[in-house]
């Protein structure tokens, strides 16, 4: 699902009494796409004569396709934070101890809250095009990892060259696949990409279409 500012605001507001005595003031909400953090929480202060105005605000990613509950705890997680910053608590780490306590405390009625966030949903953009063709490089390095990557087109050449060169992969080929796995994998440029467990890697290529690439001449 995909979540709006609306609905951020409906569950906040249901929350700040629930769980919080309803003393957390209403921080701006906003939505993004960010991939590598589901929620963040922020505060600005500014400083005019003689008062103090701090502005907060709690991010949540649209980025992947979770139900409403994950996205619940995620917002609860950042009303956390926001608790601790607006009283000023002195707590003994990031997810410290105060932290903690608060967690357990909500997580107790159902919730699941963690100190980390787990990116266990798909990703939104997979959903939209896990048919997409794509080039994707596979390769074994001497060390034994098995890699595997999504290459831009222009760069296929470019990178097949670099290695054949290297003396640090055993062996590699090229491939199309429409699989939704490599939906979330950046298209890169250079010779990078994803290390995956040896089964994963030889369930997709045997999956997978090959790509014969012109001899250089």
């Amino acid at each position: 699902m995909r979540i709006s500012v609306k609905e951020l605001e409906e569950w906040f507001s249901e929350f700040n009494v629930k769980y919080f005595g309803g003393i957390l003031p209403m921080p701006a909400l906003s939505v993004g796409m960010s991939r590598t953090r589901l929620g963040s929480m922020s505060w600005k202060r500014t400083k005019k004569m003689f008062r103090t105005r701090t502005e907060y605000t709690i991010r949540i990613s649209n980025y992947y396709d979770m139900d409403s509950k994950a996205f619940k705890s995620v917002l609860l997680h950042e009303m956390i934070h926001l608790l601790i910053e607006y009283k000023r608590l002195k707590d003994t780490a990031p997810h410290g101890v105060i932290f903690r306590q608060n967690m357990d405390r909500i997580n107790a009625d159902g919730w699941n809250i963690t100190v980390s966030a787990r990116m266990n949903g798909t990703p939104l953009n997979a959903v939209r095009t896990n048919n997409k063709a794509r080039i994707i490089l596979a390769a074994v390095t001497l060390g034994g990892r098995h890699i595997v990557s999504v290459v831009s087109p222009r760069y296929v050449i470019s990178i097949d060259r670099i290695l054949k060169r290297s003396t640090d992969i055993k062996s590699f080929s090229w491939h199309i696949s429409t699989d939704s796995y490599f939906a979330g994998f950046p298209v890169v440029r250079t010779p990078r990409g994803r290390v995956i467990p040896q089964d994963t890697y030889e369930r997709l290529v045997r999956g997978m279409k090959s790509l014969d690439l012109p001899q250089a001449e």
